[in-house]
């Protein structure tokens, strides 16, 4: 708006509902679309609305959205000569809406920490403490106990290259709201709309998107950083704050935050505090729904840190305070640290990756059965680690050593079915394919 546009109108605050009048506001208009639709909502309709909007959209202002929703839900009943609004359609489509497993939205469905925790260790092999801490989080929200008024946690993943900081990451993403694998903001970014720009406010393809937005800090280094990462070149909303309009619901991975200029850590005060963004025309996007993951390296070069051993790694909550500015410190909720893996480790994470291609399509449509003997387990182990990158190396040396003549066994057998892949390893290194009854 131009300067003192605003002091031309008298300004009238209206007062948030409190829950009796929000209630008697959703059942006015359930009483409205029942006569107009006639489609007769079951009983609780209101009340379980306003519980999911105020449990887990909290800056959603009423009666806006929920009565949208609400709407919405009578609209499609009608659609497919439905005659009752049951409960369950409501929570369907919330968790359409939000991407929120049902675990979430239900307290009748229990949920351990200690079962979320294997889980994570099923996958993020070789760091228990940092699983622990990535479940503290789930089990945080499922109990209704995290502050509603910042994201749902902020989280610095502090350790060596390829131990599993991004894995955690998109582990937490598939948890808490069913999908993980990341997109990666950079100046092409997304081609994302969201409500104000025309979007339906209710798009059940919503639940498909990949719920794990990747910024890499390196590209907002230099002067002017901060602007770039609110805003585009025409002024509007930049892809990340569409982004984030558009789905609340995700995970959002600083990856490397050392690396970001000054004014972008000033930029995430503001989102650890009170769980929004505001850009220079006063324009606010919020991350309530959020977590916020950071990763960095700080530390990871000096002795013990790097590599794999029984090393003592650094403290990197010591190595993360003398780096950030005491004000962003403090708003961390967490410095969890990954350790060096060991040589127990990439073991398991080698067999964790053969398992993993064991379930490759076109392993299942032949229902053929991969198995393999320790030889190879034992070499793939020692030529996918790098004593700097850790495990990173692991997938390269899977594709490049045992994938192509994988697949060229298959091709030179295409009626392969009903059988069990073996796989070996030589003296020299070189992986042997062959095929027996399953």
């Amino acid at each position: 708006l131009m300067p003192g546009f605003a002091d031309v109108f008298q300004i009238f605050r209206l007062d948030e509902f409190d829950e009796k009048s929000a209630l008697s506001v959703l059942d006015k208009v359930i009483e409205s679309k029942e006569r107009q639709s006639g489609v007769a909502a079951e009983f609780g309709a209101g009340p379980t609305i306003h519980r999911l909007f105020r449990r887990f959209m909290p800056y959603a202002a009423f009666p806006g959205q929920s009565v949208a929703f609400l709407r919405d839900a009578f609209e499609k009943c009608s659609e497919e000569s439905e005659s009752l609004l049951k409960l369950e359609r409501l929570l369907r489509q919330f968790v359409d809406h939000t991407g929120l497993p049902e675990l979430f939205l239900r307290d009748d469905i229990l949920l351990e920490q200690a079962e979320i925790q294997k889980q994570f260790e099923a996958k993020i092999i070789g760091q228990p403490d940092a699983c622990r801490q990535a479940a503290n989080v789930i089990t945080t929200f499922k109990a209704g106990m995290n502050d509603t008024s910042r994201p749902l946690a902020a989280l610095l993943f502090c350790g060596p290259t390829g131990v599993g900081k991004t894995a955690l990451a998109n582990a937490m993403a598939a948890t808490l709201f069913g999908g993980g694998a990341a997109d990666q903001l950079a100046d092409g970014g997304f081609a994302a709309g969201h409500i104000a720009e025309g979007r339906p406010a209710f798009d059940a393809s919503s639940r498909k998107e990949d719920r794990l937005v990747r910024l890499d800090m390196s590209e907002y280094s230099s002067p002017g950083s901060a602007a770039r990462l609110l805003l585009a070149a025409d002024g509007g909303p930049s892809e990340f704050i569409k982004r984030l309009r558009r789905q609340p619901f995700v995970v959002v991975l600083l990856d490397e935050i050392e690396k970001a200029a000054p004014e972008v850590f000033d930029v995430f005060l503001s989102v650890f505090d009170e769980g929004r963004l505001t850009d220079r025309l006063g324009r606010e996007t919020i991350l309530r729904s959020a977590v916020i993951v950071m990763t960095s390296n700080l530390g990871a070069g000096k002795t013990g840190a790097m590599g794999f051993g029984e090393q003592t790694a650094p403290s990197y909550d010591d190595e993360a305070l003398s780096f950030f500015r005491p004000e962003f410190y403090n708003r961390i909720d967490s410095v969890v640290a990954f350790q060096p893996l060991e040589a127990d480790s990439i073991r398991l994470i080698t067999e964790k990756e053969l398992r993993d291609l064991g379930r490759r399509e076109g392993f299942v449509k032949a229902n053929l059965r991969l198995s393999w003997t320790d030889a190879l387990v034992a070499h793939l182990a020692e030529s996918g680690f790098d004593l700097k990158l850790g495990a990173r190396p692991l997938q390269r040396a899977i594709e490049q050593e045992l994938i192509t003549p994988l697949a060229r066994f298959l091709v030179e057998n295409p009626n392969l079915k009903d059988a069990e892949i073996h796989l070996d390893c030589g003296a020299s290194g070189a992986v042997t394919v062959e095929s027996q009854p399953a």
